[in-house]
């Protein structure tokens, strides 16, 4: 399954939409498009198309929170499946957003 990242730019708020599997062959697709980020106000990064993700996917998910510290804007997860919701859970993806933001968004 081919992985695309579809880029829609809404006001001062990027979305991110990922399509397909987001796993060790593909997270070098990603990436560009968090170290573009500058200057915005959020970040949302929808899971709606996505069909797996593994562990070097979820470390891309990681990176995009610390730069949302790093670089000040709002990070929002949506169109998270309840297996991708599990899999962050697990992990702890969640606490770490929440730490990071007060609030899980």
């Amino acid at each position: 399954m081919e992985f695309t990242v579809k880029k829609e730019v809404v006001g001062s708020s990027i979305i991110l939409q990922l399509n397909g599997m987001l796993d060790i062959t593909t997270t070098n697709l990603i990436d560009p498009y968090l170290e573009e980020l500058e200057d915005i106000e959020a970040l949302i990064i929808d899971f709606s198309s996505l069909e797996f993700i593994d562990s070097t996917g979820i470390g891309s998910i990681m990176n995009a929170i610390y730069l949302s510290q790093e670089k000040n804007f709002k990070l929002k997860l949506q169109g998270i499946d309840e297996l991708t919701h599990t899999v962050f859970e697990t992990v702890g993806l969640y606490k770490i957003l929440e730490a990071f933001h007060g609030e899980v968004v």
